[in-house]
């Protein structure tokens, strides 16, 4: 399969495979280094007289490779375990923005000063929950909220008879679903799956985020499902890398192929319960309506524990 891809495509090198993948990825990166410059080199080079002028040479760099990778590694923990992620810019206030945002502190001081909603349907149906779905369409995919979304993604492989699992919330390290289709060990990961229910293009960074998993877990394939699309720098960055970008056009023609009783099945598990109200990122509950100084957002029902917000379709800048 190697020849379908350009000759020209390049391999990431040691320092973009540390700066995209899991911060243990270069965590051990460092750890080899330090290996390297306290017993490798020393053994390789120390009981030669001819050669011992090279440990002077390389010990010095391994220690310094060592410093770099562990100072990526330190980068790369905080970015994925304690900091907020970012908030994509926002959409067109006619669709929802469903990546997952920290509250700001202006929205946190509403949140001390607004009550619950009543009920977790959005405003604009507050009155009437809308009739349930009857057939797949554009429309219906961009009403899923962000974690339906994922799952529908999930047992869309699952009904192709392809074993999937999806990651646990929170930081997922760059790859929302895993696949394994290798019959001889079935434990193996043969590919990975990134699921973005944004309303905007998805650009590249995300994607080179991808190509980085792939090289940290050693799988050939790897596939982005985002509604709304990619950027042209994302599309030409996954073509010369092996990942299969699929958009909301192209989720919908792969969801009308399956057999008719399979298609019901996946729309009944993608409109079930309160399908458009966002899942909190962190406790994994659907968010409740709040009212605040600059329009009604989603909170958390379990706030001021937790002060995870999301902004809601057709809120005000």
């Amino acid at each position: 399969m190697s020849r379908r891809y350009r000759k020209s495509r390049r391999d990431p090198g040691l320092f973009e495979i540390a700066t995209t993948s899991d911060w243990k990825v270069s965590a051990a990166m460092a750890a080899v280094c330090v290996l390297a410059a306290t017993v490798i080199i020393p053994a390789m080079f120390g009981s030669s007289r001819m050669l011992s002028g090279l440990v002077l040479a390389f010990v010095p760099l391994a220690w310094l490779m060592a410093v770099l990778f562990g100072s990526i590694s330190l980068i790369r923990f905080f970015a994925q375990n304690l900091q907020a992620p970012t908030a994509p810019p926002r959409p067109p206030a006619s669709r929802p923005i469903q990546p997952a945002v920290r509250a700001t502190e202006a929205s946190l001081s509403e949140l001390d000063k607004a009550p619950l909603a009543t009920s977790f349907v959005s405003p604009t149906n507050a009155a009437a929950p809308p009739a349930r779905p009857t057939a797949w369409s554009r429309e219906l995919i961009d009403r899923i909220e962000w974690k339906r979304f994922e799952d529908l993604c999930c047992e869309f492989y699952r009904v192709k008879g392809i074993r999937a699992g999806t990651t646990r919330l929170g930081a997922d390290g760059g790859v929302d679903i895993r696949l394994f289709q290798d019959d001889a060990d079935p434990q193996r990961c043969t590919a990975v799956v990134q699921c973005k229910a944004w309303n905007q293009a998805v650009g590249v960074k995300p994607v080179r985020e991808l190509r980085g998993v792939m090289a940290h877990e050693r799988v050939e394939k790897a596939f982005f499902m985002a509604p709304n699309g990619f950027t042209d720098e994302a599309r030409a960055f996954a073509t010369e890398n092996r990942i299969t970008l699929l958009d909301g056009k192209l989720f919908l023609a792969m969801l009308e192929r399956l057999p008719e009783a399979l298609r019901q099945q996946l729309l009944a598990f993608a409109t079930e319960g309160e399908w458009t109200t966002p899942t909190c990122p962190s406790c994994g509950v659907k968010m409740a309506a709040r009212d605040g100084k600059r329009g009604r957002f989603w909170g958390c029902v379990h706030f001021p524990k937790c002060r995870a917000t999301l902004q809601m379709r057709g809120a005000t800048p």
